[in-house]
């Protein structure tokens, strides 16, 4: 019997927390929906670190002004803002305690401080070396190479990249349970699954503990293979 061919889509996010490579780990190919319209106040551009007690944002400044509707892949980064310097001291001093900043820090500067032009090729430099550290092999591409799909959106999107590359079934995120329509990917023959992701739990600098966080924070408290035992394989 044919191994059935299972794909995951998803915006390429900054900083991505653990539940991206969980999913990424469990497909045959991984699709960055790059494609698709920025949304603000969201996670294209900024995620989550432990600070002390609380949570803070990491953000990425982009080009706003008179660009009321850009696609992911267009939006550019406002590099007049000289930011790079803020943000990785933020990560320093957030983590200058933890048992792994020595390990990873000097790495993720390096990336911090390129002069990327597109918040795409910055998101995907950071979730390329994360997928190095990680050891996770799943070939991966962006939605807009595939010309085929520009003109469709929400659910008829997802399911018109499946049938482009002959996925048998679909890993959705829990939110697509609102609108994917079952009956169009059931005719089609693709099935889909949802990936419920538990957040687990491990060893913070501070309590009590905060999930969610971007995956650095385990990264930088935990060890490369403390983050590989909390994503699974397929």
């Amino acid at each position: 019997m044919k191994e059935k061919k299972i794909i995951a889509i998803q915006q390429p996010e900054h900083l991505p927390w653990l539940g991206f490579f969980d999913k990424m780990k469990k497909c045959d190919q991984y699709i960055y929906l790059d494609s698709v319209q920025f949304k603000k106040r969201y996670f294209e551009n900024r995620n989550k670190i432990r600070f002390d007690s609380e949570s803070k944002w990491l953000t990425v400044p982009i080009m706003t002004k008179s660009k009321y509707h850009q696609n992911i892949n267009e939006v550019l980064i406002d590099n007049e803002q000289k930011w790079q310097r803020k943000y990785i001291d933020t990560i320093r001093h957030a983590y200058a305690k933890s048992n792994f900043l020595d390990a990873f820090y000097p790495d993720l500067t390096k990336i911090i401080e390129t002069k990327y032009e597109r918040l795409v090729d910055l998101n995907v430099a950071i979730i390329d070396w994360a997928r190095k550290l990680l050891e996770i092999s799943t070939p991966v591409m962006m939605s807009s190479e595939l010309k085929e799909c520009k003109d469709k959106k929400g659910s008829d999107l997802i399911l018109e990249i499946c049938i482009q590359l002959n996925a048998d079934v679909y890993i959705s995120g829990p939110f697509g349970r609102d609108y994917l329509e079952h009956e169009k990917f059931k005719k089609a023959d693709i099935e889909i699954e949802y990936h419920d992701y538990t957040h687990p739990v491990y060893k913070q600098l501070h309590e009590p503990f905060i999930s969610h966080l971007s995956f650095i924070d385990c990264l930088f408290c935990e060890g490369a293979e403390g983050v590989k035992a909390l994503i699974q394989n397929r």
